[in-house]
């Protein structure tokens, strides 16, 4: 028997130990791999059970097929739709983003083929192309969801009528797919050096000209290329020059939510309108009146939590400016970028600026609310659109009632809405439909959500006195 001769010595292990130990290190590994596949495997089969159990997302198979088969999917309809129809696939759209981000660029990849005369190609809300589900903040999510669970399919953007004779309506990326089997690409980068540092407008144009210019029919700018409207332009107010032209256009003022997103409101009236009647559930052919009725007296607040606590400080970084479309110059609130910012750093005092206004703590939420609520009158109950926890919500609550001299009817948070399944997924659309809405709105200056609410209340002509940034 060995003795080790100084304390804490004991023996290097011999040639024979280290090559079992690494023998049961291989085996190990190959047994946690082999679990790992039968796992993937175990789960594969069980999708169709717990599917049709209710147990995942859902997918929305009754809009991808109502998407795949329109009654102007016909060879032989009349012009402009048919054999006589161009058609413009923008399949280098944002994916893996909020539907913020997704939505401005949505209405001005639409707005570009309807200039150009060619039928656009709408597409899916994607986290994930090609797979069923998404894993995203440690829960299931859809993959993809057709646009048509979001925005009416009786709306020029998917599918539905064009009042324009020479406009050949929009199909889906299958139909597309059927019918132009062989396509001219043309990558998005294709004007890029050209357009460095060009307004929203310039870029329109130059791309109007360029596709013009293509006799083929079918045109595709192909994925993985750099997008024809970047994020760097929705983040400046050099996207506002595309305005008068966007806010006439059918992209704007025939936009409409699915009868989902409506269904979803009307089943939630409690939390918004302080009376309101009984309305038969909208159908896929009913049409809403464009733009919205305000909701008298509700006050619309969005306040991002979560990942904003570290992307307002990127924000401060990079001195960002508020979103285009939340920097209209008859808005009431606009944000200077402090001054002692550099490329990629800045002050402590700059960096608190923009917590101030982009993750406001509690105590200034209620002033704000107090400000708005002195200038807009009638304004009698609250609505917070956020992705806050309860406490924090419940916490800002109790605070909003001690600090107003008269009481508010409601408070209540997008953890009040009462869902299904499918209208789960799709619930920041309702949110957006409210914040369009509103009587009164404050939101958040750096978020797509905030400047898509903030351009349909523009383009529905509410007061730009009732819409306000924190």
């Amino acid at each position: 028997m060995f003795f080790p001769t100084k304390p804490g010595y004991f023996p290097a292990s011999s040639p024979t130990s280290s090559k079992s130990m690494r023998c049961i290190s291989k085996r190990a590994l190959r047994f946690f791999s082999l679990l790992v596949v039968l796992g993937i495997i175990a789960w594969y089969f069980m999708i169709p059970q717990l599917e049709s159990a209710g147990l995942l997302p859902p997918l929305y198979q009754k809009y991808r097929d109502r998407e795949d088969s329109l009654p102007h999917y016909d060879l032989d309809a009349p012009y402009p739709n048919g054999r006589h129809a161009k058609y413009l696939f923008v399949a280098n759209h944002q994916f893996g983003a909020g539907w913020g981000n997704v939505m401005q660029e949505l209405l001005l990849n639409a707005l570009l083929a309807f200039e150009v005369k060619r039928s656009f190609v709408f597409y899916n809300y994607e986290w994930s192309p090609g797979s069923k589900y998404t894993l995203y903040n440690d829960h299931l999510i859809p993959s993809t969801i057709p646009l048509s669970a979001i925005i009416s399919g009786k709306t020029p953007l998917v599918g539905g009528p064009i009042d324009h004779p020479d406009v050949p309506r929009a199909v889906s990326v299958n139909y597309f797919r059927q019918v132009c089997p062989n396509r001219t690409i043309i990558p998005g980068d294709e004007l890029q050096e050209q357009l460095q540092g060009a307004t929203g407008l310039q870029i329109f144009n130059a791309w109007v000209r360029k596709l013009e210019a293509v006799e083929d029919p079918c045109v595709e700018i192909p994925m993985g290329s750099p997008p024809i409207f970047s994020y760097t332009l929705f983040g400046s107010k050099d996207v506002l020059d595309l305005w008068p032209i966007l806010s006439k256009s059918l992209m704007v003022t025939e936009l409409d939510w699915s009868p989902l997103i409506h269904s979803t409101y009307s089943s939630n009236r409690r939390l918004f309108e302080t009376s309101f009647p009984h309305f038969p559930a909208l159908s896929d052919t009913s049409k809403t009146s464009m733009p919205p009725p305000a909701i008298p007296g509700l006050l619309a607040l969005h306040l991002r939590r979560g990942d904003f606590v570290q992307h307002c400080d990127v924000l401060a970084k990079w001195s960002s400016q508020f979103n285009g479309f939340n920097q209209f110059d008859e808005l009431p609130d606009k944000f200077r970028v402090p001054p002692g910012g550099g490329w990629g750093e800045n002050t402590p005092e700059n960096f608190e600026t923009y917590r101030q206004h982009c993750y406001p703590p509690v105590s200034q939420i209620v002033e704000k609310v107090l400000d708005v609520k002195r200038k807009v009158p009638g304004l009698n109950r609250v609505y917070i659109m956020t992705n806050g926890d309860r406490a924090w919500i419940d916490e800002l609550t109790r605070a909003l009632q001690q600090q107003s001299s008269k009481k508010w009817k409601t408070i209540s948070s997008s953890r009040d809405l009462t869902l299904t399944w499918e209208q789960k997924f799709v619930a920041h659309a309702v949110d957006m439909y409210v914040a369009q809405r509103a009587h009164a709105f404050i939101g958040n200056g750096w978020s797509s959500l905030t400047s898509n609410a903030v351009m349909l209340r523009m383009a529905g002509k509410h007061d730009p006195n009732t819409t306000f940034f924190w």
